[in-house]
């Protein structure tokens, strides 16, 4: 009932107000396709600071300690929630894949989020065995796994802002997963 005729009505109660009878016909929020964007946004921000402490405990001996704790802490929760984010990304490729109108765009976002989330892992594998200190015993293979980590985890990084570009235009070009009201909005009264 819009507020415009609740004013209107002067007596009506609460409970008419609070009726959902009308509202039947707007979908749930616990549809399959928005589990997606529930889970995609906490990976998101664990990975890029994981990236961000692992650079700097490179760079800011002094602090390595602290950082190379933290960075790899964010990396190791940050991976299986990625994997997480790319499977919900899967079922809601089931429901809203038939209403996109450029499906390419979907299916570059779904191959783009693989690369990403095994980009994150071989560099998760990568911060293991720089952690794991005695399986390496030269210094210039810790040297060149470090870097290669940091390759590993700036690409990442990287592929992960294409990923969140491309599901952008999913949701805001071409309204996937997104309920268009009709004309009237008659569903809200």
């Amino acid at each position: 009932m819009s507020r415009l005729k609740w004013k209107r009505k002067g007596n009506a109660s609460i409970l008419s107000l609070l009726k959902l009878s009308n509202m039947e016909s707007l979908p749930g929020m616990w549809r399959t396709e928005l589990w997606h964007p529930l889970s995609v946004h906490f990976p998101i921000a664990l990975l890029i600071f994981a990236t961000l402490f692992l650079t700097a405990a490179r760079l800011i001996p002094s602090y390595k300690s602290y950082l190379l704790f933290t960075g790899r802490l964010l990396l190791i929760f940050g991976v299986p929630l990625v994997w997480w984010a790319v499977y919900s990304g899967t079922l809601a490729d089931s429901v809203v894949g038939r209403y996109v109108c450029d499906p390419t765009v979907l299916e570059d976002h779904e191959r783009y989020a693989y690369i990403t989330a095994y980009l994150f892992t071989a560099g998760l594998l990568a911060e293991i065995l720089l952690a794991l200190k005695r399986l390496i015993p030269s210094e210039k293979i810790k040297t060149l796994l470090s870097v290669l980590s940091l390759v590993l985890l700036v690409s990442g990084s990287v592929t992960l802002g294409y990923v969140g570009h491309l599901g952008a235009k999913l949701v805001y070009q071409q309204g996937a997963g997104v309920h268009h009201p009709t004309e009237d909005c008659g569903e809200f009264e």
